[in-house]
């Protein structure tokens, strides 16, 4: 989820086009109303009420794999949050009512679940792995990362509303091509996943995405609070390194996989998250390219930017290699358990 916004917002304020709309939004600001204290504690209410609903039917499964609903699902629901972006668009377009100002609290209020719902994700799974004997990878029977796997996947649809507030305040610049196809298909790649490959190494996907989201939650709530974030700057790269350890585990799941319990649904998944993270790893290293290419031009500059972006990208390789050494040591250990 929910990644571009920090370079998103990076790109827009070092553009020239960027800097007028910025001044634009603040003449239209000075226009606006202060929303009232029941307007903004019925914001409040709405997310609440979401969040009531979608922990009736994250909890309501458990975990059971032999209760996961069907394609019609993700189907119906990625399809509204595709209807919904331009329903929204219209819906505030003639707003009177300073839209930051509305829906500060709401904002405040789920950055701060994320963070504590991506938190107990993390010690969810490294605490399964640790303590609980479930193996680091080589595996597909192990069990006991299936529940908080499946709150992963219900959280790719409580993530729709890092749009939703791009929308309603009118950053529509934010919402860009990169951002909606993430949101959009990671959900359908996580239900995938939780059909053919819910158990064993599935975890790993989820508990790097979770502890990204623990950093990048909680940059968005400090910055809401006008609190300095000392990982901003690392932001970035650990996205891009997290897409492409994901890719490496992924090959090292399929080597120390027992042969006898290879099936096709597990060449299905091995397929669909590398094929998820390599396109996110593209798309996200284009995006940040153009951002320094724009960045440096209005500088004055007309090279420098493609080292600023090797370097980052050079840097998230590097630290998954470290990665991979750490799953090369334990893999030995998992697999010799598993057997």
């Amino acid at each position: 989820m929910e990644m571009q916004m920090q370079s998103e917002s990076r790109e827009q304020s070092q553009s020239l086009p960027a800097v007028k709309d910025k001044r634009s939004l603040q003449h239209a600001k000075c226009q606006l109303r202060e929303p009232t204290r029941s307007e903004r504690l019925f914001a409040v209410s709405v997310l609440a009420a979401c969040f009531a609903v979608w922990a009736k039917f994250t909890l309501a499964n458990d975990g059971d794999m032999s209760a996961m609903h069907t394609w019609k699902t993700p189907a119906s629901v990625t399809a509204g949050y595709l209807a919904s972006i331009p329903a929204l668009r219209y819906a505030v377009k003639d707003s009177k009512v300073d839209m930051k100002a509305l829906l500060m609290e709401c904002m405040v209020l789920y950055n701060a679940a994320q963070v504590v719902l991506n938190g107990w994700m993390v010690y969810s799974f490294v605490s399964q792995v640790l303590f609980h004997g479930h193996p680091f990878v080589g595996s597909v029977r192990a069990s006991g990362c299936l529940f908080p796997v499946w709150v992963h996947y219900m959280d790719k649809y409580l993530e729709f509303f890092d749009t939703w507030f791009m929308v309603l305040r009118g950053r529509n610049d934010q919402v860009s091509f990169l951002h909606v196809y993430h949101h959009t298909t990671i959900a359908w790649a996580w239900w995938a996943a939780l059909c053919v490959y819910p158990g064993g190494d599935s975890y790993f996907g989820a508990l790097l995405n979770s502890w990204i989201h623990v950093m990048m939650y909680s940059y968005y709530c400090l910055a809401l609070l006008g609190i300095k974030c000392p990982w901003k700057k690392y932001l970035t790269m650990s996205q891009l390194a997290q897409f492409t350890a994901v890719v490496i585990y992924s090959v090292l799941s399929y080597k120390y996989l027992p042969d006898d319990e290879r099936t096709v649904s597990h060449y299905m998944a091995y397929a669909i998250q590398v094929g998820e993270m390599t396109s996110l790893f593209v798309l996200f290293t284009h995006f940040y390219r153009k951002s320094y290419v724009k960045r440096e031009r209005i500088n004055g500059k007309e090279k420098g930017y493609d080292d600023e972006c090797q370097k980052a990208v050079t840097n998230a390789i590097e630290s998954s290699a470290q990665v991979t050494g750490l799953v090369r040591k334990a893999a030995g250990k998992s697999y010799n358990r598993v057997q």
